[in-house]
């Protein structure tokens, strides 16, 4: 979970607050695609949005569903775009109605907004002051000639997502020992049971946890493979 920013949180807390802007990216540059940035709206001055140095063109669009839930499956947000322009419908035949293309959701408070959105600058523009959320578009759900919807859903529960994957183990690693992923480089330690040794033959990972801990020590990051908590979810 991301930790929210201290100002952020201070703002939130207040019983009168800010703005909250709400920015989207919609990124398909790992399906061929470019990376587009839209924003519901304009600044003070009637112009795009800017935040971080980067433009939020101006583009009606409607986002409903957006929850923060610990337990269970996540719920599947809707993201509504015009489509006045015919920009959606053909993005959709470009890209197979764009199933897995990464939606990033920003939220920051407006009084953080970069000083070109405002006449006369803005003293307290912070650009680390956000939330940020990632979803991957599961489907559309509708496309009509003026709007189009998508159901989103997070890259781990994403059904269509052309995202990485691998099957998650509790106790083992999946990792090559000393591949790039595995990144360990130094001499002889132990073989597969653990045991401690010098020869290089018998130098081998017992691809537990414990074994990461032998080569990279137990209170430094460990490149582990496996998903040690995941055992703690089957309980």
């Amino acid at each position: 979970m991301q930790d929210i920013p201290v100002e952020t949180l201070l703002e939130t807390a207040k019983p009168a607050q800010d703005v909250l802007i709400e920015l989207f990216e919609l990124d398909l540059t790992h399906i061929g695609g470019d990376l587009f940035r839209f924003h519901d709206g304009m600044n003070e001055m009637h112009t795009a949005i800017i935040w971080q140095g980067h433009t939020y063109e101006p583009y009606p669009m409607k986002a409903q569903g957006f929850e923060h839930n610990g337990q269970g499956t996540s719920n599947r947000p809707t993201l509504t775009a015009a489509n006045l322009t015919g920009l959606i419908t053909g993005l959709s035949q470009d890209f197979d109605d764009l199933v897995g293309a990464i939606v990033t959701r920003r939220q920051m408070y407006s009084k953080f907004l970069d000083a070109d959105n405002f006449i006369e600058g803005n003293t307290k523009a912070d650009p680390t002051q956000e939330l940020v959320a990632r979803y991957v578009v599961e489907r559309m759900t509708a496309l009509e000639a003026d709007f189009a919807t998508f159901e989103l859903a997070l890259p781990c529960e994403s059904d269509g997502a052309q995202l990485p994957a691998r099957i998650i183990i509790a106790d083992t690693c999946n990792w090559i020992y000393r591949s790039s992923e595995c990144s360990y480089t130094g001499g002889p330690v132990a073989d597969e049971f653990d045991k401690p040794t010098s020869d290089s033959k018998c130098d081998k990972c017992g691809k537990r946890l414990a074994s990461c801990k032998l080569r990279f020590g137990a209170n430094n990051p460990l490149p582990f493979g496996g998903f040690p908590s995941a055992a703690k979810m089957s309980r």
